[in-house]
């Protein structure tokens, strides 16, 4: 079956569509089963189409620089060449620093086919840095070189004593920089582009990547991504979003991130689709965001896209007199939720329906999206992809499987599909990742309604629970969300003596806007629905913590409540003169906690009986 001709041929509007797209095999639907072979097929239908438009400065007025689909496969295969003359066989592992540049992409692809890519957060600190690199035991790293904007480099040499497996550092030109002598474009420009010089013989169940789902906090997990995973998803994308040679899109996501490698990097190239690279840190550049309209004009751009933080800043950006008439009518965003009005606002301004999947890195993206075609039920996550299996269920005490639970009864989503990876790289930490004959445990509460639709509850480290009642902050977001000051919020648990955990929240304001914390907690009172989700406070940031693909970091948020109870519960409690230093540390049998440190003299019996009435007291130290 052609899967363009499949997706012109039949509506997605119901679960019975998604259940006519399974008959018969998914073997017999897919051809190419490996990374190689469908960025091959992509630049195959039209070399001479531009692959890659890069925007250095990310200005829509600058005259951008163009890598073909011919000139960028043979890229692909003379950097594939440098790293197996470097010694990278298939199961060495090639770790890649860089921000959004065309030798990202280049590197990316490259390096499932040399070996195992790694691509790693240059954000982190060096400390965590080494310690991905060193779990993936890669050989080669690719980095950016010294640059004022960036300090990728900087941290390599920080972290380079402490890297076990590297044997090799190839560095990559910064945008404006000096010339690199012996960096990698030097190195990949000495080898054939028209062949491969290895006789590999790459596999379907073959590890392509390593995607790191931790590192920020605790140690990382380290996620095998396998080609056939990649392959099953292109062929679900190219048929559920009609995706095709011709089109353009915005490649502005992380390629450390798993949206960002399946979907807009992966399956764009694997259909001869043209990516926009508009500068190095894509819509984190604020300018970026505010000439978005214009760049779709130019670049005649067909996939309004945007993570769901973008899209609210972006919903305050009138599209004024420009020439939008390109974007299809449906696209899709992450999986972190958009507010509904914002969704209907999109499609009732500019014709296009925002599709927020579902998805994660141990299933190779995506779980489910809403129908193209029929009603997206906003708020939900839409019909599970053809051959993609989901259960709602509910736990005993042990962790085990104690019964299916029913229609619109929310519990712990498993899932089963081609997509699902086949364990982390270090095996010690599946344990509770997967459940017997191949489900997956993935973390998330949901439900599913009579119709097939899955709906997002919440998370089980989210769920905020006050005495015992367990709080979703979903419903105390949405609720500030509807405050025509509120761009983003975020709702958390903080440490309570008696009930455990009591509900705080943040937000960020747009633009100009003056509501004060008193008057949102007045607002909440009135409209958040359960009386014990109402929040306790409120506090208003310039801006929200974000992840690198612009998420909100929750785990930032429950730190600094967490630290800002405690200091207030043991401030008193101090003498003159006494210092008071809580940091959030990690451990690896105890998870996330506090440590306090105390500098100076106090009434330490009272601090301790103080402590004592949490179930999980911080750790004290008194200097």
């Amino acid at each position: 079956m052609d899967g363009r001709a499949a997706s012109r041929s039949i509506r997605i509007r119901t679960l019975a569509d998604i259940e006519a797209l399974e008959q018969g095999p998914l073997d017999d639907k897919i051809a190419l089963w490996t990374i190689y072979d469908l960025v091959c097929h992509g630049a195959s239908i039209d070399p001479k189409r531009p692959a890659i438009h890069f925007l250095p400065t990310g200005s829509p007025d600058e005259a951008p620089e163009t890598l073909t689909f011919g000139r960028f496969i043979g890229r692909v295969r003379q950097v594939a060449n440098a790293l197996n003359e470097l010694g990278v066989g298939p199961k060495d592992a090639v770790a890649i620093m860089l921000p959004l540049l065309p030798q990202n992409y280049i590197s990316l692809i490259a390096g499932t086919v040399a070996g195992i890519a790694a691509p790693v957060n240059w954000m982190l600190e060096p400390s965590q840095l080494a310690e991905i690199v060193n779990a993936t035991r890669a050989k080669v790293l690719i980095c950016l070189g010294p640059s004022p904007d960036f300090e990728i480099w900087d941290k390599v040499t920080a972290m380079r004593t402490r890297l076990t497996s590297v044997e090799h550092v190839l560095q990559v030109q910064a945008p404006g920089a000096a010339r690199i002598d012996g960096g990698l474009d030097e190195l990949a420009g000495r080898q054939p582009g028209d062949r491969l010089i290895s006789r590999r013989e790459i596999r379907a169940g073959d590890v392509a990547i390593y995607a790191h789902t931790g590192g920020t906090t605790g140690t990382p997990k380290i996620a095998r991504l396998q080609h056939k995973g990649f392959a099953y998803k292109c062929w679900a994308y190219e048929i559920l979003l009609e995706q095709e040679a011709g089109q353009a899109v915005f490649a502005v996501h992380p390629l450390f991130h798993i949206g960002g490698i399946v979907y807009h990097t992966v399956s764009a190239f694997a259909r001869g689709i043209t990516s926009l690279v508009p500068g190095t840190v894509g819509f984190r550049d604020k300018t970026v965001v505010e000439n978005y309209w214009r760049f779709v004009e130019k670049y005649r751009i067909t996939d309004f896209f945007g993570v769901p933080t973008t899209l609210s800043a972006l919903a305050d950006i009138p599209v004024g007199d420009a020439d939008v008439s390109s974007l299809r009518p449906y696209c899709m965003t992450g999986s972190a939720g958009l507010p509904v009005e914002i969704a209907e606002k999109f499609e009732r301004d500019i014709g296009v329906r925002v599709l927020c999947n579902y998805g994660m890195t141990e299933n190779t993206a995506t779980i489910a999206i809403p129908p193209r075609d029929g009603d997206p039920r906003f708020g939900s996550a839409g019909f599970r992809l053809p051959y993609t299996e989901v259960r709602i269920v509910e736990l005993d005490r042990d962790g085990g499987l104690r019964r299916e639970c029913d229609t619109d009864e929310a519990g712990l989503i498993l899932v089963r599909s081609p997509g699902v990876i086949p364990g982390y790289l270090d095996q010690t930490l599946d344990e509770g990742l997967f459940f017997e004959d191949g489900w997956i445990n993935t973390g998330d509460l949901g439900r599913l309604d009579p119709d097939g639709y899955i709906w997002i509850t919440g998370r089980i480290k989210d769920v905020i629970n006050r005495s015992g009642h367990n709080i979703d902050p979903a419903i105390i977001e949405d609720a500030l969300l509807t405050h025509e000051d509120v761009q983003l919020s975020a709702a958390v648990g903080r440490p309570d003596a008696y009930a455990g955990e009591l509900p705080v929240a943040f937000v960020q304001l747009k633009p100009g806007a003056s509501a004060s914390e008193a008057e949102l907690l007045s607002f909440a009172r009135d409209r958040v629905p359960e009386r014990a989700a109402i929040p306790k406070s409120i506090t208003i940031m310039d801006a929200l913590p974000l992840t690198g693909v612009g998420k909100i970091f929750k785990p930032a948020l429950r730190d600094r409540a967490a630290i800002e109870f405690f200091e207030e519960l043991l401030a008193p409690l101090l003498h003159q003169g006494a210092q008071l230093e809580i940091t959030p540390e990690d451990d690896a049998r105890r998870g996330r906690y506090l440590s306090i440190r105390i500098t100076g003299s106090g009434d330490r019996e009272a601090v301790e009986r103080a402590l004592s009435a949490f179930a999980v007291p911080p750790e004290v130290v008194w200097r």
